[in-house]
């Protein structure tokens, strides 16, 4: 007897596993006495971006550095599942097919970000970089808000 798999519940337990591990890491992190990823992400200036670093000493970059570079494998697993999750709901309301990129965006920035957090933790055009990665922050987080919120509508209706 052959056993059907669905997609979406695999897509799911990935996402679930993975954020198991990103929490994990963002335990770690936390532990040393500084902020976690998301306020490092959003840090937006020198300043800023250093200060955090500075509270979390080596141990707390190793940390940080390990979470960005996991961050490109989450971003799939967040970014697949999002766009299988789109797409399901616009077939069901006959919406067109672009919908879904909304979550290829989403991973563009995240990405945008991961690159640009890096380069702050590897002292790299320290200012530029921070203020780039909270731009792709906020992008990410806005597009992954309207994905919701169109996943949400459907089911409220």
């Amino acid at each position: 007897m052959s056993q059907r798999r669905n997609p979406l519940a695999t897509l799911a337990a990935l996402f679930v596993g993975y954020t198991g591990v990103m929490l994990s890491i963002e335990r770690r992190l936390r532990r040393t006495g500084g902020p976690g990823i998301i306020t490092f992400e959003l840090a937006g200036s020198a300043s800023r971006a250093e200060d955090m670093m500075h509270a979390w000493g080596p141990q707390g970059q190793r940390a940080a550095r390990l979470s960005l570079w996991l961050d490109f494998g989450y971003m799939l697993s967040y970014g697949t599942l999002t766009a299988a999750l789109l797409d399901r709901a616009r077939r069901q309301r006959g919406h067109p097919a672009v919908l879904p990129a909304l979550a290829v965006g989403a991973v563009a920035g995240d990405a945008i970000e991961g690159v640009s957090l890096l380069n702050v933790l590897n002292g790299r055009r320290v200012a530029a970089s921070a203020r780039r990665a909270r731009t792709a922050a906020l992008a990410k987080f806005a597009m992954l808000a309207a994905s919701l919120g169109y996943l949400a509508a459907g089911r409220a209706r």
